[in-house]
């Protein structure tokens, strides 16, 4: 067997600590063990090392994304190298990290659309 991917969740820690996890990764991937290899919340630089170190680009980068934190410069960038960028949620958007009615842009997104905010 084999899991489908493995993903490091953090780029936090020294570049050689981030590209030998990675590496690692990479190895388990080409001897069978895992098929996919991705990375969590990785902005340009992180990115840019394992490019530079000319390894495998990840199969996919998981970002926090909403209104307040596009991150449109790492979209961008995943996009332009064929790296798929998973969307996931931090918080909810109101209540108690937010004003309770909510943020009037998912108002006004929600409007756009001819939906509701919820």
């Amino acid at each position: 067997g084999y899991l489908d991917m493995v993903s490091i969740h953090s780029p936090l820690t020294d570049r050689n600590r981030r590209l030998a996890t990675y590496q690692a990764l990479v190895d388990l991937r080409d001897s069978g063990f895992i098929k996919t290899v991705g990375v969590c919340n990785y902005g340009l630089g992180p990115l840019k090392e394992i490019e530079e170190e000319e390894l495998d680009l990840p199969a996919i980068n998981q970002l926090e994304l909403s209104p307040f934190n596009r991150h449109q410069d790492v979209v961008n960038w995943c996009a332009d190298n064929g790296v798929a960028v998973g969307c996931s949620a931090w918080s909810k958007l109101s209540g108690v990290d937010g004003p309770a009615e909510g943020w009037a842009v998912l108002s006004d997104v929600a409007k756009g659309k001819g939906m509701t905010k919820a």
